[in-house]
């Protein structure tokens, strides 16, 4: 999560490109992450040098017996010198977009030599240009100085990597307008759950065939390392992202053996979006991430490159959401993946559909090998829809596979972008590619029954503001926690999952920190990572509630008894200079105006304890200005009391510098309330009872027997199709045809409710068990049906006399 004043700057930044005429929030989240990514790769570089002797990625180019290029010009550093679009366009940006031949010729002189080919194609940054208009050149400034600043109190790369990721993140998430084809940005705490059902492991291949800016493998990263991380280390937001997920649990070489690009592999056929997608990657740590330009549904040539990208069974994983609102060209598909329309004649040679949203789950499941996962976003009609492409990929699915859920998302899911109403499907393939098809009717289907779930609340609300629920039930930790028990027969249907909820405030320990709290180990220990302020301090409770009432109890009467030491002592001062008053009148006038100066002298005191509050957050600063504004009223009050009563009063006087270090000493106490608000959640979900009315999930049969009584063998010692155990008798399934010659079904032999029987439909609604309540007037369910039919038979009678009415008209 990005402290407050982060976010503020970054929208800075947003309000800052859109002023000079960038108003396309692609454009804008391009242009800015342009200059992020250059601000990161000069600490890349360093790292690469530094700690692996390698060669950099700036250096001198002899282009000509008298022409030289001295790219060190495009470090950050430089940038930071000569801050004019004209050096960015003329210079730095042609150097960009030559980014991965830089990149691919220090790999060579680094191998002796040798680079491996997927260092040399992508040229992802080839039509890289800065689109700031060249006269704006205060705007670039502005805009440099606001980057620096995000970084500007951190020293080293690690808590620069994970500002910098999550700066990128929060951008994106800013984007509220659909791309073309489709492509809008997935909800990253739906990705997560995703991922999270997915479970992928170190060391497995993963892959997005529509990856956009690279979601799903970045939270796959997340996963793996979260996965990875002793529970203790371990925080997590109210809506799963993940904290301190340093994978402890690897040594050195597993970690950077992980974080290659090799295993995490994005496909989009958006130019834009692949240059964003790889820059994201990169800027989240993976060294060179294989993002690339390619149509994930077109055929490929056997000297492209790319070939070897999408080769069949070469994935444990596929994660993917991908445009389904599109038609593809089906002379450009790849035939040895789609089905054809037919056996014989012009439809033996025509793939069976053009819909993206169909053929791209045919292309997941080439990729993935035998037992790999997939879990994938799909509109509600692929589940439901009853064209012959429709139906022949979910039988094929179910049969040949096995389809393990069946989530069903609400609609809202996808605002401001789109009001569709979509479900993650889950499944697992099981049949190789040299296999396929093979499925017999007579054969059981792979899939014996499917999991589904009907999630109705989850983080966002579902209008098109999407405000956060955060604390508040969410139907994905329910879903995921069933979904892991799917297979516990004792598991009650009532039953609500849901983690415990606390609330924290975190800081980073930067600079600041440190010269604050010099002196304090535990704060030293946390430099330039960001902890909770109960951990900094152990003495402070973790509500941060509670700790302000608690530094409050113990520093508001050191304070008050400061206060009247300070201003009595000023008092004493002025008044002893002014003399006596010939009047009460006059006396009461002057106390007053000289105790509202020694007042005012105190707070100047005060104010001078500013600089040891986060000035940016202003949390602690402003409770540290109403505690001695407080104090200062009361002292003056009693002060002024016991003057006018002529009471004595005996107060300790110190010296200035006394006053100073007391006062300086309450201020920092009170600064270590400074942070930002953040939700967590319990890493385990809790059993709660009497929150469901109806089962949220059930399961669904893909194919069961009706069972006929009647039936009985030849030789009469078998009767009934079914036996004790309630299972179909072989020898009844030996004798009946489930389908005829054409393919059609009889469907007396099926249960109406089993999949099978409902042309494989896969939607969640089909198969909800019905559950009814009796009404709250107290009219019993038999009364209900009797209405029922009574109006029924009213709505027959009307449209009888229509119809009557409508042939008399003829």
């Amino acid at each position: 999560m990005l402290a407050p004043h982060i976010k503020r700057n970054v929208d800075s930044l947003w309000n800052l490109f859109w002023s000079a005429g960038i108003t396309n929030p692609l454009v804008a989240v391009e242009q800015i992450t342009y200059l992020l990514f250059l601000k990161r790769l000069e600490g890349i570089d360093n790292i690469r040098i530094n700690r692996y002797g390698c060669t950099s990625i700036y250096q001198k180019v002899k282009l000509s017996e008298d022409k030289i290029i001295d790219y060190n010009q495009c470090r950050w550093s430089y940038i930071e010198q000569d801050k004019t679009p004209q050096h960015l366009i003329e210079v730095v940006f042609p150097w960009l977009r030559g980014l991965e031949t830089h990149l691919a010729a220090a790999r060579k002189a680094d191998n002796g030599g040798t680079v491996d080919d997927m260092y040399d194609i992508g040229n992802r940054m080839s039509d890289a240009y800065f689109q700031l208009d060249p006269n704006k050149g205060t705007i670039l400034q502005q805009a440099i100085e606001l980057i620096n600043k995000l970084f500007d109190r951190v020293d080293t790369q690690g808590a620069a990597t994970d500002i910098m990721g999550d700066t990128f993140e929060y951008l994106l998430s800013e984007i509220a307008t659909a791309g073309k084809n489709g492509q809008f940005r997935t909800p990253r705490h739906i990705i997560r759950c995703m991922v999270e059902m997915l479970d992928p492991q170190p060391g497995e291949y993963i892959i997005d065939p529509a990856a956009g800016t690279g979601g799903f493998l970045f939270s796959s990263i997340n996963h793996i390392m979260t996965k990875c991380t002793t529970p203790a280390s371990l925080r997590i937001e109210w809506d799963g992202t993940p904290h301190r997920n340093y994978a402890d649990m690897f040594d050195n070489d597993q970690y950077y053996e992980y974080h290659r690009g090799d295993y995490y592999v994005g496909l989009d056929n958006d130019r834009t979006m692949v240059r964003i997608g790889w820059m994201n990657m990169i800027l989240h740590g993976i060294e060179n991430p294989q993002i690339h330009q390619c149509d994930s549904l077109s055929k490929r040539h056997d000297d492209d490159m790319l070939k070897q990208v999408l080769a069949s069974e070469r994935y444990q994983v596929v994660l993917a959401n991908p445009p389904f609102t599109g038609t593809v060209d089906s002379m450009d598909l790849d035939g040895e993946v789609f089905p054809k329309a037919g056996k014989s004649g012009k439809k033996a040679k025509q793939i069976v559909t053009n819909k993206s949203e169909l053929l791209f789950i045919w292309r997941m499941l080439d990729l993935l090998c035998v037992g790999g996962r997939c879990a994938v976003i799909v509109p509600e009609g692929v589940l439901f829809g009853n064209t012959d492409a429709h139906v022949r990929l979910r039988r094929e699915l179910l049969t040949e596979h096995r389809v393990e859920a069946v989530i069903s998302l609400p609609s809202g899911v996808f605002q401001p972008y789109t009001g569709v109403k979509t479900s993650i499907m889950v499944f697992q393939k099981e049949t190789r590619k040299e296999d396929r098809y093979q499925w017999q009717p007579v054969d059981p289907p792979r899939t014996q029954q499917v999991w589904f779930y009907e999630v109705e609340q989850e983080a966002f609300t579902l209008d098109a503001k999407r405000n956060e629920r955060s604390g508040q039930d969410n139907d994905l930790w329910d879903m995921m926690e069933k979904y892991r028990m799917r297979y516990e027969p004792d598991t009650s249907k009532l039953d609500y999952y849901q983690p415990e909820y606390t609330t924290e405030r975190w800081r980073l320990v930067d600079d600041h920190t440190l010269k604050v709290f010099a002196g304090e180990d535990e704060v030293i220990r946390w430099k330039d990572k960001v902890a909770a302020i109960n951990e900094l301090f152990a003495e402070l409770p973790t509500d941060p509630e509670q700790a302000l009432e608690q530094i409050s109890i113990n520093q508001q009467p050191c304070l008050e008894e400061l206060a009247e030491c300070i201003i009595y002592s000023k008092l004493s001062s002025k008044l002893s200079k002014n003399g006596n008053t010939d009047t009460a009148d006059k006396r009461d006038s002057q106390l007053e105006s000289l105790l509202k100066k020694a007042t005012a002298e105190f707070n100047s005191l005060c104010e001078k304890n500013k600089e040891v509050f986060d000035l940016e957050e202003r949390v602690a600063y402003p409770l540290f200005q109403k505690a001695y504004r407080e104090a200062a009223e009361r002292a003056g009050e009693s002060i002024k009391r016991r003057i006018l009563s002529d009471q004595s009063i005996i107060i300790d006087v110190f010296e200035d510098g006394n006053y100073t270090e007391a006062l300086s000493d309450i201020a920092c106490q009170y600064a270590r309330l400074d942070g930002y608000k953040v939700i967590l959640r319990s890493l385990a979900s809790l059993r709660k009872e009497g929150i469901l009315t109806e089962p949220k999930h059930w399961t669904a049969p893909v194919r069961i027997y009706r069972e006929n009584v009647e039936w009985q063998s030849e030789d009469g010692t078998l009767k009934g199709s079914h036996d004790e155990n309630g299972l179909p008798r072989p020898e009844y399934l030996a004798i009946i045809k489930l389908y005829n010659g054409h393919g059609d079904l009889n469907e007396e032999l099926l249960d109406p409710d089993c999949i099978e029987s409902r042309g494989w439909n896969l939607s969640a609604s089909q198969y909800k068990p019905f559950h009814y309540k009796e009404a709250t007037s107290g009219q019993s369910v038999v009364d209900m049906i009797h209405e029922i039919k009574r109006k029924e038979t009213e709505i027959m009678q009307g449209l009888d006399r229509l119809l009557a009415m409508m042939e008399g008209e003829e």
